[in-house]
């Protein structure tokens, strides 16, 4: 899962190793969010049987209603469960950029 991860992020995303290695950690830890972005890795489709529900939303929800892509719906994730309050207000303000 990891290997595929990073070769994810250095092929597809064109990032060296070392960015690789900072924007995979994030998504690395939880285990059942690593496991979903490899099984979307895999097929491309947020639709996933028991897709994880953090604070009321999926992945495949939240790529509909943000600017973000699949790694960064995934790493949206963790902040969802890390800092809700953050995620919410981010969600509740339609995902505005700096």
């Amino acid at each position: 899962m990891k290997d595929k991860i990073l070769k994810y992020y250095i092929e597809e995303k064109k990032v060296t190793p070392v960015v690789a290695n900072v924007l995979m950690k994030k998504i690395l830890k939880y285990e059942d969010i690593a496991k979903e972005f490899s099984v979307y890795l895999d097929t491309r489709s947020f639709d996933c049987e028991n897709a994880l529900v953090i604070e009321g939303y999926t992945a495949k929800k939240l790529s509909e209603i943000s600017p973000l892509d699949a790694a960064g719906v995934y790493a949206f994730m963790v902040t969802l469960r890390d800092d809700k309050e953050k995620a919410l207000d981010t969600i509740k303000k339609g995902f505005p950029r700096k």
